[in-house]
């Protein structure tokens, strides 16, 4: 990734790809930068993290912005800074954005109970679009000099579970909750 400035919070792990731990719940997102797109797998817990993802992502990649968003699975941890991105085309799991759309009280009745204040809650349950792109199997995705793979591996951590491959040296794969050290 070519970084304008290095930014201590995003860990590099191979050339355009960073992982970034999130505070709270210890989710994992994803970053892979092509020469003509910026992918971003997980959004966060709010859309003020979603926000605040994005500012760093605009420091480490001055003029550029997020064009492709993947959801790895349904929990709001996840998906619920997604609102953040209106711009980007986003990609989840078969069945995934028709769970979004249906469980929507139950999706703002976790992040509640798990410490998500109520109206942030509802702000990124009033901002959050279904994706409009479902992966069957694998989809791979050209952000320009690199593809990156998108594979639905079927029912593990929920239902709707989707895996990237982000092919090169060394190959990266982000898995969502599918491997976590939580134990929950």
């Amino acid at each position: 990734m070519d970084m304008r400035r290095e930014d201590e919070r995003w860990e590099h792990l191979a050339p355009g790809v960073a992982r970034r731990r999130l505070p709270g719940w210890d989710a994992t997102v994803g970053l892979v930068a092509g020469d003509r797109g910026l992918l971003l797998y997980d959004t966060g817990s709010t859309v003020r993290e979603g926000a605040a993802l994005r500012a760093e992502i605009g420091a480490l990649l001055p003029g550029r912005r997020v064009t492709h968003v993947a959801l790895s699975h349904s929990h709001f941890d996840h998906v619920l800074g997604t609102g953040a991105f209106p711009e980007a085309e986003v990609y989840g799991a078969v069945g995934l954005a028709e769970l979004l759309l249906s469980g929507r009280q139950e999706l703002r009745e976790s992040a509640v109970r798990h410490g998500v204040g109520p109206a942030d809650a509802d702000e990124a349950l009033g901002l959050l679009a279904a994706p409009g792109h479902a992966v069957s199997g694998n989809l791979t995705l050209d952000l320009g000099g690199r593809q990156v793979m998108l594979a639905n591996v079927g029912p593990g951590h929920t239902p709707h579970d989707l895996a990237l491959l982000v092919p090169g040296s060394p190959e990266v794969v982000f898995c969502g909750d599918l491997v976590e050290e939580s134990g929950e």
